[in-house]
């Protein structure tokens, strides 16, 4: 009895962004900046790359730009829940 398993698709490596664009993708994702207030530089190349493509209410991410999305690094307690938030701020305020 032999296992067949299902080669993978090969993954396409991961394109290098700038930390200039790693915040204008990030900006993009939120949907919270207006156009004129990121850097243009940085959304031609999120374009080139087919990281963002222009929708009716501006830049919007592509599925590659939503899988490079969640691939950057969170902010500190950005995925922990309120009771988390709660319990190290205890320990900070904690008196002996």
């Amino acid at each position: 009895m032999t296992i067949e398993r299902k080669a993978e698709p090969p993954r396409t490596p991961q394109v290098i962004l700038t930390p200039d664009e790693e915040v204008t993708l990030r900006r993009v994702a939120f949907g919270q900046s207006d156009v004129r207030a990121m850097r243009a530089q940085d959304l031609t190349r999120l374009r080139n790359l087919r990281l963002i493509q222009d929708g009716k209410d501006g830049p919007c991410l592509t599925v590659s730009g939503r899988q490079r999305f969640d691939e950057l690094p969170k902010a500190m307690l950005m995925d922990k829940g309120p009771k988390d938030l709660m319990s190290a701020m205890a320990k900070v305020f904690k008196t002996n």
